[in-house]
């Protein structure tokens, strides 16, 4: 194992000092890059971008009203969302648990989870849900594509998923395109995009009270909530649209022919 994880690493080092300009999605990457020894006039950043026009899609209220009886959500619940692989990186456990605090002991558990996304940790994460007594509450939907995430955004009040590790994070960008505030750690890509109370809200690492008070937090201050959705938005739309990414990659091919 040893050897072919330096052989790995050897020729991941070859290639990226070989080329003319590095791309990465993120500063995080960026900084990854630099510790391989790459020069940082090589380094050009551009993210990844966002169908802004199909994640801010709007709904006719009949389509929205049996999606949620198609989910047996009621009128007075409050919709948390997730999108991601059901892996140990994303942290889904954490946020199960951070449920758990707000059905229990908050406003008589109205509340309601959806986890879209599939993955090796789907059982584990079902039990862990049934262990707590939530599973009633827990909209498992397995893999959902592009074009039906944004349904599930417009019935949702907040995006959560408070990740351990992120190279960018496009599910947070593309939940900010569809009109919802985001709440997540602080690692990775997710500080070139998500400034705590300006464009969304931090969470303290694998804490589940921490991440239930943010929610509750959010969910109880409207001002607070129109504010990062209004801000959030207008940050995707300036640096996150297909055509902004276009056009820096046609700068870098310019400087190459």
């Amino acid at each position: 194992f040893s050897s072919t994880f330096f052989l790995r690493d050897y020729v991941f080092k070859k290639i990226i000092n070989a080329a003319d300009i590095i791309v990465v999605i993120s500063d995080f990457l960026k900084h990854v890059a630099i510790r391989n020894g790459v020069k940082k006039e090589k380094i050009q950043l551009i993210p990844n971008g966002v169908d802004i026009k199909n994640f801010s899609r709007e709904f006719n209220y009949a389509e929205l009203s049996k999606l949620n009886d198609d989910l047996g959500i009621k009128p007075d619940e409050k919709v948390i969302i997730s999108a991601s692989r059901l892996t140990s990186k994303n942290g889904i456990d954490i946020l199960i648990e951070a449920f758990s605090i707000l059905v229990n002991h908050w406003q008589g558990g109205r509340y309601k989870l959806i986890l879209a996304g599939d993955g090796p940790l789907k059982e584990k994460l079902s039990a862990l849900a049934k262990e707590l007594e939530v599973e009633d509450r827990i909209i498992f939907l397995g893999t959902v594509t592009q074009e039906d995430l944004p349904r599930y955004f417009a019935i949702s009040n907040v995006f959560v998923r408070p990740s351990r590790s992120e190279g960018l994070g496009s599910a947070f960008l593309e939940a900010m395109a569809g009109g919802l505030p985001v709440i997540a750690r602080p690692v990775g890509g997710i500080i070139d995009f998500l400034k705590d109370k300006e464009t969304g809200l931090f969470c303290e690492v694998d804490n589940p009270q921490s991440l239930a008070n943010k929610i509750k937090l959010l969910l109880e201050n409207r001002s607070l909530y129109n504010k990062l959705i209004g801000n959030a938005y207008k940050l995707i739309k300036d640096r996150y649209s297909w055509q902004k990414i276009a056009d820096d990659y046609r700068i870098i091919f310019n400087k190459l022919v």
